[in-house]
Order: structure tokens, then sequence, then C-alpha cells
């Protein structure tokens, strides 16, 4: 009970700082320099933005509670065609993400913070709250992928297409973006109609867009954090000891390659490794100790597929796969 109790806490934990780096990165910086991330979060941004001005008074217009509504019927779907903890976990997240953006607004945290951050003449510098927003929030994704959560929304109805669809998950992916993209437009053109002021808008586009990428490069980085590998190409005339050696301390396996010298013309062994980034001086040393002769040269590896490699980037598809419990 008391491992179940521990596992549970890291990933609600997890849950919990995936949503407060969302959260801070919202309402603290990319709302007060009038930017939008797209999709639901995105429409609940907007919202807030017309209705509320961002003013701690009108909190019951914040972001956050525009969230849950705009994702209840999202919800509703969500537990009733894919795994039950899956959807647990991505409620949860939206009720902690929504809570904390509306006790930040009513705590006026991201005046505080501006107060921090701008100069003597009370400016802030925008660039660097888009850049800050748009990293913090690309930050919650590969978190809640690795608890097997997502950040509901635009996401989940991602995964409803490529159901339907049976198209592949890059496939959902390039939707979600899509998706994004369309909320930001629109937004721009209904914040610059309402604000009488068309650079208002295009401000807007210009930034949330540049805030978008910023996230998505955030979680392309992340992402192949977890699957970030080097290929070990080495020529032995001891395969067998190398083998051994490299097997019991890396946990990798190896493949034999039959090969010939083009100069000296003798058959010897090529083994070829795939290994995790930090491992290469651990495996220098143990080729070193086994044939100091051997011959060896190292690859980059895009991405890996297979067991010992981590592949976030297919969580939602492998929770789409198991119906409601």
């Amino acid at each position: 009970m008391k491992r179940g109790f521990l596992y549970n806490f890291k990933q609600y934990l997890i849950i919990f700082l995936a949503s407060l780096a969302t959260a801070v990165a919202v309402e603290v910086f990319l709302l007060p320099s009038d930017t939008i991330i797209g999709g639901v979060l995105g429409i609940s941004s907007i919202l807030d933005l017309l209705l509320s001005g961002l003013s701690a008074e009108k909190w019951y217009f914040s972001a956050g509670l525009w969230l849950i509504a705009i994702n209840i019927p999202i919800m509703i779907y969500c537990f009733c065609t894919y795994r039950r903890r899956f959807a647990l976990k991505t409620t949860v997240y939206l009720l902690f993400l929504a809570a904390e953006l509306v006790l930040m607004r009513i705590l006026n945290v991201a005046e505080f913070v501006k107060g921090i951050m701008s100069d003597d003449g009370g400016t802030f510098d925008k660039v660097l709250y888009v850049l800050l927003g748009g990293a913090l929030h690309g930050i919650s994704l590969p978190m809640l992928l690795s608890v097997n959560a997502s950040t509901g929304g635009t996401d989940i109805v991602g995964l409803a297409v490529q159901k339907h669809s049976k198209r592949s998950s890059s496939d959902a992916m390039r939707f979600i973006l899509m998706a994004n993209f369309i909320v930001i437009a629109v937004s721009s053109v209904v914040y610059g109609a309402v604000g009488k002021s068309a650079s208002d808008g295009v401000n807007m586009f210009i930034f949330s867009v540049a805030a978008l990428f910023v996230c998505e490069i955030v979680q392309e980085v992340i992402f192949k954090g977890f699957s970030s590998a080097i290929e070990l190409e080495i020529t032995t005339d001891k395969p067998a000891e190398m083998t051994e050696q490299l097997t019991t301390q890396l946990k990798h396996g190896l493949t034999a390659v039959k090969v010939v010298g083009g100069y000296s013309h003798r058959e010897r062994e090529m083994l070829l490794c795939v290994i995790h980034k930090s491992q290469l001086v651990k495996a220098r040393r143990i080729i070193n100790q086994v044939d100091p002769d051997a011959f060896a040269y190292v690859e980059n590896v895009k991405e890996v597929l297979g067991k010992g490699f981590a592949n976030k980037e297919n969580e939602l598809e492998q929770e789409e796969s198991g119906s409601a419990e």
C-alpha cells in the first residue's frame, strides 16, 4: 500500500507541477503581453482578455473558469471513450490549472511579477514575456505524457479525429497544430475588431505564433531527450568478450555483422549497439579495456523505437487504443 501511495503521489505531483507551469505561463507572462497559445486555452484566454481586462475584480471571467466550461463536453467524451485513469488524470490537471489561474488573478500575481521585471518607467520586455510564456507552457505536455495524461481540449479532439479517421499519431499532432493556428488567427481578428485597432490584432497574431513556436520547440527538445541515443559501430577481434561486457554493463543488446577489411582483407565482426548518450564514456572505457586495437565510431541517432528507450510522443496513441474500463 505504501508503494502504491508513493507511486500515485508522484504521478499527481507531476500533474500539479505541469499545471503550475502552464498557469504561470498564461497568467503571468502571456496574458499580460496580449498573447494566447491556441486551443481551448487560447479561446479561454481571449474571452478573459475581452471580458475581464485582466482585472482581479472580475476574476469570475478569468481564463481558468472558461477553461473548465469549454472542456466539460470534451471531458465527458474522454471518460466515455478512453481509459478512466487517463481521463481522470487529465481532468485533475484541468482542475488544478483552473484553480491556479483563478487564484493568481485574485492575488494579482501578474502585477507583482511585472513590478519586479519592469524598468523604472514601468514597461516590461514583451518579447521576453512571450519567450518565457511559450517555454513554460511547452514543459507541461511532456510532463503529462510521462504520467499518461494530456492537457485536454484540442489534444482530446485530435485523438478523436485520429480514432475515427484511422490516421497516425503524427496526423493527430498536425491537426492539433492547425487548430491552434486557427484559434490564434480568429482570436487576433476578434481582438483587433473589438479593440478598434488593427495593429492590436496583428501584434497578437505575431506574438501568439511566436509563443506557439517556442512551445513546440521546447516540447520537441524534451521529447527527443527521452529517446536521444547514439549508435556504436565496433570492429574487433574479440567479439564474444566485447559483447558480454557491453551487454552486462550497459544493459543494451548488440547485433553482430560479418565484415571484411578493405585493406587487410581479413574477416572480422562488427558489433552494432544503440545506447544512451550518457553511456558513451562508459562504453569507451569498456572498448579500451576489452580490445585496445578495436576500431569504433559513433553516429547520432535521431529517434529510437524499442525496449530500453522511452518514446513519449506515442503515449496519447497508446492511451487511445484502450477502451474505458
